[in-house]
């Protein structure tokens, strides 16, 4: 018993020393673009919707892609904005959620990261 009280201070300890560490050394974050996605259903009549996306602007990248993967034929829509409409979204058969996702590119087209959509479009 004593053993594994020496073991937990020491991990505790450890423990205490790392996370300071971890936070400095790491900077500033940054929140990651497209973590904040809105999405809004415009229109949604004989199985197709036009959806509007907004997200939280990023100076960090220059430009996005935004596709529909539930949509036959998939499409892709570029901006450089923080927001854009898509039409011609179809849900996956036989039900009512289409499946979007969306790409963050920096200045130098480096993928930043990407995302998954789910949108409701009954709603």
């Amino acid at each position: 018993m004593l053993k594994e009280k020496k073991e937990s201070n020491y991990l505790m300890r450890m423990l205490v020393f790392l996370i300071p560490l971890f936070v400095f050394g790491m900077g500033i974050a940054y929140a990651e673009p497209l973590e904040n996605v809105q999405t809004s259903v415009l229109d949604y009549t004989n199985g197709m919707a036009t959806i509007q996306l907004t997200w939280d602007a990023d100076e960090n990248i220059s430009s996005y892609k935004i596709g529909c993967v539930s949509c036959f034929p998939n499409s892709v829509e570029s901006t450089s904005e923080n927001s854009i409409t898509i039409s011609n979204v179809t849900p996956f058969p036989n039900g009512s959620i289409a499946m979007l996702y969306g790409l963050a590119y920096d200045s130098e087209n480096n993928l930043v990261t990407a995302k998954q959509i789910f949108v409701n479009l009954t709603q």
